[in-house]
């Protein structure tokens, strides 16, 4: 009789100092251009952003598709408006992102839809872009690799002149 070794419930199981080094090796990583898009935003300015399945991809090649876990911790529509046929709404969203020893970071986000005729679709659409946010900003947290390098104004001119190349993970670069 094969005997099984207790199991841990997530958020209690220990990096290796081996992974530990490994994944703190990744998040000091900075985003090549390829990983980084813009937007025109308030006033004409330029956002940078991370698309939301590029940060997934890229937290499940730091820690492992079983290493973090995220949770919706709250979210709240702050407002329905409706104008003629059409709908105005705005959500706000807590998430957590905590990783399997334990450690976490949460952060908060906002979605809108405006002026969709759909009162449903209208609300799906804001709670998305509310979670997706706040993933985003509380991936960020974690690192370079996750985000964190496009809130330096000066990495991101650097990295305006340079050519977006092929999807290259930064963990291509450190192999």
């Amino acid at each position: 009789k094969m005997e099984r070794p207790p199991s841990t419930a997530f958020g209690q199981v220990p990096f290796t100092a081996e992974e530990q080094a490994t994944v703190q090796a990744a998040l000091q990583q900075k985003l090549g251009p390829e990983y980084i898009s813009q937007r025109t935003g308030a006033g004409g300015q330029k956002l940078a952003y991370i698309e939301g399945h590029r940060i997934i991809h890229l937290a499940n090649e730091t820690f492992g598709f079983n290493g973090w876990s995220h949770s919706i911790t709250s979210e709240t529509v702050d407002f329905i408006d409706q104008s003629g046929d059409k709908f105005y709404v705005g959500v706000s969203a807590f998430v957590r992102v905590q990783l399997k020893d334990g450690s976490y970071h949460e952060d908060v986000g906002y979605g809108v839809s405006e002026g969709m005729r759909s009162k449903a679709l209208s609300i799906e659409k804001a709670r998305k872009e509310a979670v997706t946010d706040s993933l985003k900003r509380a991936l960020r947290s974690f690192g370079n690799v996750l985000g964190n390098c496009i809130s330096d104004k000066d990495y991101l001119r650097f990295i305006q002149g340079q050519p977006k190349a092929s999807q290259i993970s930064p963990f291509q670069v450190m192999n």
